[in-house]
């Protein structure tokens, strides 16, 4: 892999400054980013970690909605939506392995 500088900001405002330099790289759970780095297949040169991120960890419900921030995992997800959303915490507790659900988070599944 290459050297990059790591950054583990704290807030919104934090993670979208380090966003904004040369080369930057959000990360998750890394399970797609740091493969391909190993490779040689990509070379951010800062890594931003957006998993003590205020606001972008945790599953919170609202009426009848569920609000997901994006570094939350799909373990998390399957744990916290059970009550409210049974389908949708089936359905991430059926996603890979449970290593695939304790690193996965929703934002890559989306990215």
């Amino acid at each position: 892999m290459y050297n990059f500088e790591f950054t583990k900001p704290k807030t919104v405002e934090e993670a979208a400054s380090a966003m904004a330099a040369e080369g930057a790289q959000a990360l998750g759970g890394g399970q797609t980013l740091l493969p391909t780095m190993k490779q040689r297949l990509a070379s951010p040169e800062v890594l931003v970690s957006l998993t003590d991120v205020e606001g972008m960890v945790g599953v919170a419900k609202g009426g009848d909605a569920l609000t997901i921030g994006g570094a939350t995992t799909h373990a998390q997800v399957a744990a916290d939506a059970a009550d409210s959303f049974p389908a949708l915490a089936a359905l991430a507790a059926g996603i890979g392995d449970p290593a695939v659900r304790n690193r996965g988070t929703i934002g890559g599944s989306l990215a």
